[in-house]
């Protein structure tokens, strides 16, 4: 007669249920607990993901402002020495009265000190602002460019174009205006005036559409041309840290998200 190892009736039945039962209860068991560490450890991960997610915002948004102050300088100052040149190259230097364009009168103080002042006519304080204009805006586009030329070389490139004066120099100097070290100008007022008086031809050709006035329109509309260009990409800037950063923060936390799900799906079942 053949013997049952697990027995028969209710005992048999219920050993094997007992048995099934413990052993889904143990998969149960190692599941929760597999689950259990990995979200340990994701939580972790999660945390700081979440902090290098918020430092690359932080960076973007210092990057955003940097840009645009950047463009918005960009643009003043290249609309500002576009209207000035655009002044001087089609201004007329000849005055209409001449003799009376310089007036210089003298008075002694009680020392016996003789001072001299000079006063120029409504007309030549024109010719002279108009000069005074399209120089000062130079010089403020030269110091824009070598400002900022560590963003990029294509900046740097610019602080150079603008800055090459000094292979006219002694022709600005003629009429007054001496170039300094960084390309840039300083005017000899009286200087300036007198060769306005004397020879607005002359002026004319070495401040007007042939001279510093054409050289400040080309120097502008080159520039414009670049403006897409001047300032980097963010990932250019910071390089490929911010691109692993994005990755990390993109895609990962997304992951994070869903293992989150798996749980509240084990929660549902058992």
């Amino acid at each position: 007669m053949a013997i049952n190892p697990l027995g028969n009736g209710a005992f048999g039945n219920n050993f094997l249920f007992n048995t099934a039962t413990a052993k889904k209860q143990d998969s149960i068991s190692q599941l929760w607990s597999a689950y259990g560490s990995y979200e340990n450890n994701a939580a972790q991960a999660l945390s700081g993901l979440t902090e290098i997610g918020a430092n690359v915002r932080s960076l973007l948004a210092s990057y955003d402002d940097a840009k645009s102050t950047f463009n918005s300088e960009f643009g003043e100052n290249m609309d500002a020495l576009s209207k000035s040149a655009a002044k001087v190259k089609e201004y007329n230097f000849s005055l209409a009265d001449k003799a009376g364009a310089i007036t210089s009168t003298d008075s002694t103080d009680e020392d016996g000190k003789v001072t001299t002042t000079t006063t120029y006519s409504k007309e030549l304080q024109g010719a002279l602002d108009a000069v005074k204009g399209l120089v000062d805006d130079y010089n403020s586009s030269i110091k824009f460019f070598q400002d900022n030329g560590e963003v990029s070389k294509r900046v740097d490139r610019l602080a150079q174009t603008f800055g090459d004066t000094t292979y006219r120099a002694n022709l600005y100097e003629s009429v007054g205006l001496s170039t300094k070290s960084d390309g840039s100008f300083e005017i000899n007022e009286e200087k300036l005036a007198n060769a306005i008086v004397n020879d607005p031809d002359k002026v004319s050709r070495i401040l007007g559409k042939d001279g510093l006035a054409g050289k400040a329109e080309s120097h502008v509309s080159f520039a414009n041309s670049q403006k897409d260009s001047l300032f980097p990409t963010a990932e250019k800037m910071f390089g490929s840290q911010l691109r692993d950063a994005q990755i990390y923060t993109g895609s990962a936390y997304r992951n994070m998200t869903s293992l989150n799900n798996v749980g509240n799906l084990l929660n549902m079942m058992f």
